[in-house]
């Protein structure tokens, strides 16, 4: 309990410190929770996957960030490879190929391999996720969007396959629309990505078209929150306790 109790905060401080950097606290309870797994069970047991893939993702944020120091960031790097291969070792084992979680582990090795510019293994990583996860999930299901979305990074920001690019990007949005509605926050990044697209391909009135398209997502989007806000506004009542409301009601006789 205290391994996985470890393991949660340390993909919490990785969500909520995504935006700042700043991992240290999360790398410091990943390793907490791998130590107390490594000394409880064999060394190849499938519960160490977990542990292991939360760490190999920490590591890679912290070798993005450290851009000044090549070899450490190298080392980083090399570290996360090295978690996110036994993870999907053990899935392989555990679950075989036709299996959502060892879809994950290539996608996690995809964009791993995307930060390592070892590009044509991070589109080979991230096809077989894309192809196991529609075989068993179905062509348009969220896992299949993010994985889609990832190919689509990497064929326009580090491969210049721009039609492939935005064919992918387009099928996301499509997916993203269809399950969450119009303001879905995960259309901001294909919106994004879409964009750059067209701006590197000099298609200006695509361009243009989804520029205002994200600038109306993001009329939508405040909208919506600002409506949520004002709701939980509404329902927040005080509770008041059961002897104070029966005195109220009673005039206290």
């Amino acid at each position: 309990k205290v391994a996985v109790a470890h393991e949660d905060l340390a993909y919490s401080c990785y969500v909520l410190e995504y935006s700042s950097g700043n991992f240290q606290e999360a790398r410091k309870h990943a390793e907490s929770s791998l130590v107390i797994c490594e000394d409880l069970l064999p060394e190849n047991h499938l519960l160490l996957a977990s542990p292991k893939r939360v760490l190999a993702l920490i590591l890679e944020e912290i070798a993005i960030d450290n851009v000044q120091d090549p070899p450490c960031k190298d080392s980083l790097l090399s570290q996360a490879e090295n978690l996110h291969l036994f993870a999907l070792r053990t899935a392989l084992l555990a679950f075989g190929e036709r299996n959502v979680q060892t879809a994950k582990h290539y996608g996690n090795l995809g964009r791993l391999y995307q930060t390592m510019r070892r590009y044509s293994e991070a589109e080979k990583m991230h096809l077989k996720a894309i192809q196991i996860k529609e075989a068993l999930l179905g062509p348009e299901d969220y896992e299949v969007a993010l994985s889609v979305g990832h190919l689509a990074s990497l064929y326009n920001y580090d491969m210049a396959e721009f039609n492939k690019a935005e064919q992918l990007y387009l099928r996301s949005i499509s997916i993203g629309i269809k399950l969450f509605g119009p303001t879905y926050s995960g259309l901001e990044y294909d919106y994004r990505g879409l964009i750059q697209v067209y701006q590197l391909t000099a298609n200006h009135e695509k361009c243009s078209e989804y520029t205002n398209v994200l600038q109306s997502w993001n009329i939508l989007k405040d909208e919506k929150e600002s409506l949520e806000t004002e709701n939980a506004s509404l329902t927040d009542v005080t509770s008041v306790p059961l002897a104070e409301m029966l005195n109220k009601i009673t005039d206290g006789t």
